[in-house]
């Protein structure tokens, strides 16, 4: 008997996406599709065990692995390319802790929406996002208003906390107020939003569970829109490993220019950025010691939705709604 297909990956190439993955038999069929609930009738067999070269006829296309003994297996691209935000991702492909994977197509994170061209409206629609949650402060949307398609529902949910807005904090250095900020105290930062922001957490669960497609998002979608991503895929059953890669992948995504240049206003002012590397990063064990917080807090994932007012039904809808294959 052969093992469960596992470590599913996908890559664009030129005009081609490359598929890996271990496990399956084979008897193994790739199929190709722009739906990742439905696996279309695109298909083909691997080009050798755990391998597959598809053509790249669409900006997003999702794989649909079949194997006669272990069923569907469903990934995709992680980001979702625009051309306007960076850090645009799928939530979907983490592995679960009892089997499965969370759903792909379903919500999605991202930094910045100002930028959106005409092109990435388009991708909005194909993508079926119904519903957008901008966590921003005011001032921050005043700046940089969200570009969006018409017939989008925007809900603006602000998260203001002192480690994801860079200006106050820019501030308090120079007030002395802060000497340095290491990973203990972005995860502070984090453990306050769960605390402080519990009812905006809350509407975005809600929605999901009422079967929207969502995208929240930040400026740089790395820390609030971290923290929200987290509670979902939590949710959703993904074992804590996945719950810090999808935090840490951010650092792989977004621009250097940022941090670059706040380094050069630290700088400047005669204090060391090395002291306040941690702002700008997404490093594993920031988010370890947030779930930590989150525990020592709230004992664990399930009691804390509870604490915000989720019920189990609507919990219940939720994790069904961010699954699959368990």
């Amino acid at each position: 008997m052969s093992d469960p297909i596992s470590h599913v990956n996908v890559w664009p190439a030129a005009d081609e996406l490359v598929v890996t993955w271990r496990g399956g038999s084979d008897q193994m069929s790739v199929f190709v599709s722009n739906d990742p609930d439905d696996a279309g009738t695109d298909v083909r067999g691997p080009q050798e065990p755990g391998r597959a070269v598809v053509e790249r006829t669409q900006r997003r296309q999702y794989i649909h692995l079949f194997d006669p003994g272990d069923g569907f297996t469903v990934a995709a691209q992680r980001q979702v390319e625009m051309d306007g935000p960076e850090n645009f991702r799928d939530l979907g492909g983490y592995t679960l802790i009892d089997g499965g994977h969370s759903r792909w197509g379903r919500v999605f994170r991202s930094d910045r929406l100002d930028a959106l061209s005409d092109a990435d409206h388009v991708r909005l629609g194909e993508l079926g996002v119904a519903t957008v949650f901008d966590l921003r402060s005011a001032g921050e949307i005043e700046l940089a208003p969200d570009r969006l398609p018409d017939g989008l529902r925007y809900v603006s949910l602000p998260m203001s906390s002192d480690v994801a807005q860079h200006r106050s904090m820019f501030q308090r250095i120079i007030d002395g107020d802060l000497p340095k900020l290491d990973q203990a105290d972005m995860a502070g930062g984090y453990v306050r939003m769960l605390e402080g922001f519990g009812d905006h957490i809350a509407e975005v669960i809600t929605a999901v569970a009422q079967g929207d497609r969502v995208v929240f998002h930040c400026t740089a979608g790395k820390d609030r829109t971290g923290v929200m991503a987290m509670v979902l895929l939590a949710i959703a059953g993904v074992a804590e490993p996945h719950l810090l890669d999808d935090y840490e992948i951010s650092s792989h995504y977004r621009s250097k220019a940022e941090p670059s240049q706040f380094a050069e206003h630290i700088t400047a002012a005669g204090f060391d950025p090395a002291d306040y590397a941690a702002m700008w990063g997404s490093d594993r064990p920031v988010m370890k010691l947030t779930l930590d917080g989150l525990r020592e807090r709230w004992g664990n994932h399930e009691s804390y939705v509870r604490a915000i007012g989720i019920d189990d039904s609507t919990a219940a809808a939720a994790r069904a709604a961010l699954r699959f294959g368990s």
